[in-house]
């Protein structure tokens, strides 16, 4: 690049950083790395606010595309500052469209219509008929995407409809493409039709760039995962992580990684399955400190802008700071949970895999107690004898019945609650109330685990089957002793035993 650096005239420089801003911002979503080296040389140069405002922007993409949001936000807020100094509204536009979408997937809405009000005030104020369209389909897209993130499948695929028939009279062919993997997402999300069949047709039109290819990958990875055709999936999922980790690209790394991990953990493979977790725990840890990062670049850009207007609107705008500011810290605080779901997931799975796997043997002796407590009241032929019966009464179903008792126990135990309560408390590690509870819920997964009838009964009914008075008891008792709900431990039971 030193000839553009040494060239005779100013004509020349310009002509120059315009050829560059050209590269840059053609090999933006296919080699971001470089895109943005050329683009931060154009920063560093004295150039105009246009110029920087162009470069900031190409900047604030390439980290986009390699799933950097705080990099991304803050190039891209910059971008737009500089973009409100100039009159030109073509990069005025630009920047609120880019600022838009990278609020979105932040999830900072407010800050995010603030900007879409001011994206209708450009459209209001300019006599640019194609600027005009440009605006009123991203504003249909954007419309879109809020309504597919919040499951309003049928007003997203309308609005999905409209932007495409506004975007394709701009010959924006990225726009396009967002347009098409999200046609994509919402029918794999609504379940109307098989996106894969689509996307692998269509494949070569729709992905013209790796950042492209992988989110075509990942839908078709979910859509096979779906249909229980796990071994395409990761075939999918395996292709769309080798693009990622090319690209680039640590959010769909991540996606990618978590595909695995759950197609593995469907095959029952734990090995891959705790490789892929791992790893995408590791990954997961690096997105959620890189959003929290990204949230308080906004909230500081946010208090820097309002330090720099007049007093008196500060005053009118402090109700509004409040309100955005608590919005923002709340946003923080979820972010920093996102980490604790990723583990939660882990321990989910691990828990169904030890309750739906083949059982093993793991019956043992009671072992003889050598050292007796010297607080135990228990002579100790008296505490051998009540263990022995104890087991038989495990091998049994009596503790099924919803008269039973420490009570009832004891007297066909031929012994005393004090002595059978402190056998139990010592030797089972719980008292009489969840050891009873942990063997109804045993009973009852192995019902589940061997009989296919017990899926086509009523929680009520599996309730009453395995000794519970009534379904919230059961309910609160199954996830208590298992971890999960008794409906989302069956669920995924059964989808286990038709995918064998």
């Amino acid at each position: 690049m030193a000839f553009f650096i040494s060239a005779a005239t100013h004509a020349q420089e310009n002509i120059a950083i315009n050829d560059l801003l050209n590269e840059a911002n053609a090999s933006t979503y296919s080699h971001p790395e470089q895109a943005g080296k050329i683009a931060s040389y154009i920063v560093s140069q004295n150039e105009s606010d246009k110029i920087h405002a162009q470069a900031k922007l190409i900047l604030a993409k390439s980290y986009y595309v390699r799933g950097i949001y705080n990099t991304a936000i803050k190039n891209a807020l910059e971008a737009k500052v500089l973009a409100q100094k100039t009159n030109d509204e073509a990069i005025k536009f630009e920047t609120l469209v880019f600022a838009i979408k990278l609020l979105r997937i932040l999830d900072l809405e407010t800050v995010a219509e603030k900007y879409t009000n001011e994206l209708i005030t450009l459209k209001k104020h300019t006599k640019n008929n194609e600027l005009i369209l440009k605006i009123d389909g991203k504003l249909k897209q954007d419309d879109a995407l809020v309504l597919l993130k919040s499951g309003k499948y049928l007003k997203a695929d309308k609005s999905l409809k409209n932007a495409a028939s506004l975007i394709s009279k701009t010959k924006d062919s990225i726009a396009k493409n967002e347009i098409d993997i999200a046609k994509f997402d919402l029918l794999l999300k609504s379940e109307k039709q098989q996106p894969k069949d689509i996307a692998l047709k269509d494949f070569e039109t729709i992905s013209t760039s790796d950042f492209e290819k992988i989110q075509v990958l990942d839908i078709i990875g979910r859509q096979y995962f779906h249909d229980k055709e796990y071994q395409k999936a990761i075939s999918g999922f395996e292709d769309a992580l080798a693009l990622s980790i090319n690209l680039p690209n640590i959010q769909f790394k991540n996606k990618s990684l978590e595909g695995l991990s759950l197609s593995y953990l469907a095959l029952e493979d734990t090995d891959s399955f705790f490789k892929y977790k791992q790893q995408s725990n590791l990954v997961s840890t690096q997105i959620v400190t890189d959003k929290n990062l990204a949230t308080n670049t906004v909230f500081n850009f946010i208090n820097s802008y309002l330090n720099d207007i007049s007093e008196s609107k500060v005053q009118q705008s402090y109700t509004s700071i409040y309100v955005l500011g608590g919005s923002l810290i709340l946003l923080i605080l979820i972010g920093v949970s996102i980490n604790y779901m990723y583990t939660s997931k882990a321990k989910e799975y691990l828990t169904i895999y030890k309750y739906i796997s083949p059982k093993q043997t793991d019956e043992k002796p009671q072992p003889k107690v050598e050292n007796i407590d010297k607080s135990s009241i228990i002579p100790e032929e008296t505490e051998q004898m009540l263990l022995q019966k104890l087991s038989k009464f495990e091998m049994g179903k009596k503790y099924t019945k919803q008269e039973m008792s420490i009570a009832l126990l004891a007297s066909q135990f031929d012994t005393n609650t004090k002595y059978l309560s402190e056998v139990i408390n010592r030797h089972k590690g719980k008292n009489f109330n969840g050891y009873i509870n942990e063997l109804r819920i045993n009973y009852i997964i192995e019902k589940l685990k061997t009989d296919p009838i017990y899926f086509n009964y009523k929680i009520s009914y599996l309730a009453e089957e395995c000794g519970f008075s009534s379904h919230s008891s059961f309910t609160t008792v199954f996830k208590s002793v298992t971890g999960i709900s008794p409906t989302k431990f069956m669920n995924y039971l059964q989808h286990q035993k038709e995918s064998a």
